[in-house]
This record gives structure tokens, C-alpha cells and sequence, in this order.
């Protein structure tokens, strides 16, 4: 069937699937994190917590301009999904400087962020490693599942969803 090459940049904050996503990552350890300091009454700390929080959300619509600039490729062996030149240079300078951060003020766990940000800017997804697909038809996104922890969003758009989803169809069944 050939190959099947496509680049498409997602709006952050326009996109359900990232959004949710978003949620997931964020809202679940901060919101934890906010309890337990309601609980203990550390309202200082609550509000360093927001702080930090609007600045982070500021720091990265300026710096990603909002969007998540992805590329994909499918072939008859598997899907490459990879963050496009632009905005890979982006993620790797962010990452290296929170990696340097960490080591000037001592912080392991600092350092150790920043290595793994920078990490994951290219995925390769085998067709026969696939275990669930699911087809987000309004959102025109496909979500693939390998092994634990491992996921792929498909963004797609809306002129190459359908031939896209039958492509990602006739293999991963």
C-alpha cells in the first residue's frame, strides 16, 4: 500500500486530546499536591504552587507558540511519529537548559527531568506490537497502544483522516 507522510501542528489548548491529556499529567499530581497543603493549612506554599503553575503555562505558550508541531510517517512495517525540525530544536534547548539548572543548583531529580524531556521527541510504533486502537472520529485522531505505557495520538487532518484510519485499519488487525 505504500507510505503515508503527513506534518500538521495542534492548537495546546484547542485540542480535546490534549487537553485530557494535559489534565492527566498536571491536574492529578497538583491537585494532590494542593489538598495536601489546604489540608496542613501552608497557604504560602499553596500560592507558590499556583505561581509556579501560571508560569509554566505562560513560559510554554511563548516558547511552543501554542502548538504541538508534529510529523507522522506510515509504512507497511509501522508508524514513525516525531515532533517536527522547528520545535525539536525547541524541546532539546529547554530540556538541556533544565538539565544544566538541575546540576548548577545540585538537584538530581532536576537533571534527570530535563534528560527525559528531551527524550521522547521520536516514537517508532511496529504494526504487530500494536495492541489497541481507537478512533476519536470528531477529533480525527487515532490513539495506538503498544506495551505499558506506550501511546501514540494520530493527529490527522481533516482531508487524510479517512484514508488514514483505513491504512492504520488494514494493519494493525
Amino acid at each position: 500500500m505504500g507510505e503515508f507522510n503527513w506534518s500538521i501542528r495542534i492548537p495546546l489548548l484547542k485540542n480535546r486530546v490534549i487537553r485530557n491529556q494535559l489534565s492527566l499529567a498536571i491536574g492529578i499530581p497538583f491537585g494532590i499536591l494542593c489538598i495536601v497543603l489546604l489540608a496542613v493549612q501552608a497557604y504560602s506554599g499553596l500560592a507558590m504552587v499556583g505561581g509556579t503553575l501560571v508560569l509554566g503555562f505562560l513560559l510554554v505558550m511563548l516558547i511552543f507558540r501554542g502548538t504541538y508541531d508534529v510529523q507522522y510517517a506510515l509504512d507497511d512495517k509501522g508508524i514513525t511519529c516525531e515532533t517536527q525540525s522547528k520545535q525539536k530544536k525547541r524541546v532539546r534547548r529547554m530540556a538541556a537548559a533544565t538539565a544544566v539548572m538541575g546540576v548548577l543548583a545540585g538537584n538530581p531529580t532536576t537533571v534527570a527531568a530535563g534528560m527525559m524531556a528531551g527524550a521522547r521527541t521520536k516514537e517508532r510504533f511496529l504494526w504487530k506490537r500494536i495492541r489497541k486502537v481507537k478512533y476519536l472520529d470528531r477529533q480525527r485522531t487515532i490513539m495506538l497502544r503498544a506495551g505499558f505505557g506506550e501511546s501514540i495520538a494520530v493527529f490527522c487532518t481533516e482531508e487524510n483522516f479517512i484514508a488514514v484510519r483505513q491504512y492504520i485499519q488494514s494493519r494493525s488487525s
